[in-house]
């Protein structure tokens, strides 16, 4: 099989390493003569930086060769081709035009593969874009793809301003949707609400959900951590509500003071810390607490580097996904809902969030609440009385539906699914 990403560095980040690499990983080891190739079509200017180019692509060179070795140990190659567009990370959601000097510049890369190297029985391509490449390349070459959407490219387009809800470039995106989601052997979603809406933009598509997941073995519950984590950050005796990672738009990033203002009818001395890990975030993220009323003693931003994720969940009492409702909301599963609850947070989330609030509240592993709302304050209350109740089904949550483990024994069956259904044709 080959593993397609496409705007994506991985050797700069987290999340294709631990969503896409690590489960295939795990697949290779646990699946007999299942051998897999993964090619990242990176655009060129993604290795450099803006301030210090040189020094920039020396690290992401370095980066690159560890993540080539740690795949050269799991038994997985990896191939890099530069591309020529887009030229910044902010240009992932593309428009018409982008789309078109893109698939340009990338799709020679894909079909030399295909039709030069040996012969691939699967391509598995992650996200739209390189999904757009499989579609294309499938004519071609007569390869079958998975498509693994990750997430509603156009409607988060939008909420990226990328484009319109109204444009043409939003129009054609969901035209192009639809057509990959039909040509596609099977489609990989993250929650059941978002197959639910797959299979109403394209009835009949075959459909299989796959949660983000987790390691348990990298994410684990340390009392003794979570003091130690809390006494450097002169946060003893606090109760921490945690949001880790990035917001589900930009105007989210004020919830979360105005749920703290909430909670503390609850617990008093509850303080907000907000790890994000794109400082040039922070500012927007500091004004948009002050905003809800929040003075600097209320919260904590801090900037954690990958490696870091560990200390800062050592941090929380409580893992907070809290995101208005927008027209890609429902479907969200993301990935530190199992970072939380396998570090012994259990979660606090909001209604619009379906996909994770469905899960919270079938395992009973911690509340479902709606910041704008007027609901009683008597629920989080309760949720303090039962935390240990509620840390002990998050664990079993991570057991039984988000565990890397899980999640790769998923794979293998959509992956014999798909080929079987291709021997039949």
């Amino acid at each position: 099989m080959l593993a397609v990403s496409a705007i994506e560095a991985p050797f700069r980040g987290t999340l294709v390493r631990t969503q896409l690499l690590a489960p295939l990983a795990r697949l290779r080891r646990r699946r007999a003569g299942f051998t897999a190739e993964y090619l990242a079509l990176v655009p060129w200017t993604f290795f450099f930086g803006r301030r210090r180019p040189w020094r920039t692509l020396a690290a992401n060179v370095r980066r690159l060769r560890r993540l080539r070795d740690e795949l050269d140990r799991s038994g997985i190659a990896l191939r890099v081709r530069p591309v020529p567009f887009p030229l910044l990370p902010r240009q992932y959601n593309l428009s018409r035009t982008q789309r078109l000097l893109f698939t340009a510049g990338a799709f020679p890369a894909l079909l030399s593969f295909l039709l030069v190297r040996r012969r691939y029985d699967l391509v598995l391509a992650r996200s739209y874009p390189a999904a757009l490449l499989a579609g294309l390349a499938r004519r071609a070459s007569g390869v079958p793809y998975l498509f693994d959407l990750r997430g509603m490219y156009p409607e988060e387009g939008v909420n990226a301003g990328a484009f319109g809800a109204g444009s043409r470039d939003y129009h054609d995106w969901k035209r192009i949707e639809r057509r990959l989601i039909g040509d596609a052997a099977r489609c990989i979603v993250v929650s059941r609400p978002f197959a639910a809406h797959v299979r109403a933009i394209a009835p009949g598509a075959r459909v299989d959900v796959i949660p983000c997941c987790v390691d348990p073995d990298a994410f684990r519950c340390d009392e003794a951590a979570r003091a130690r984590a809390k006494a450097a950050h002169a946060l003893a005796g606090r109760f921490v509500l945690l949001h880790l990672g990035s917001f589900g738009a930009p105007g989210d990033r004020g919830l979360a003071g105005k749920y703290l203002l909430r909670f503390r009818r609850a617990q008093p001395n509850a303080v907000l810390v907000v790890a994000s890990g794109t400082p040039a975030f922070g500012p927007a993220i500091d004004r948009a607490l002050r905003d809800e009323g929040l003075v600097p003693g209320d919260y904590r931003i801090i900037h954690p580097a990958g490696e870091q994720v560990g200390e800062v969940l050592a941090l929380g009492d409580a893992g907070l996904i809290l995101e208005r409702r927008t027209a890609n909301t429902k479907v969200c599963l993301p990935v530190k809902l199992g970072e939380y609850l396998a570090s012994g947070l259990p979660v606090i989330c909001t209604p619009h969030v379906e996909g994770t609030a469905g899960l919270v509240t079938q395992y009973d592993c911690g509340l479902v609440v709606d910041p704008d709302g007027d609901e009683p304050i008597s629920r989080e209350r309760a949720f303090l009385e039962q935390l240990p109740r509620l840390r002990r089904n998050g664990f079993r949550l991570v057991d039984e539906v988000l565990s890397i483990d899980r999640c790769a024994a998923q794979w293998s069956e959509t992956i014999t699914t798909a080929l079987a259904h291709r021997e039949e044709r």
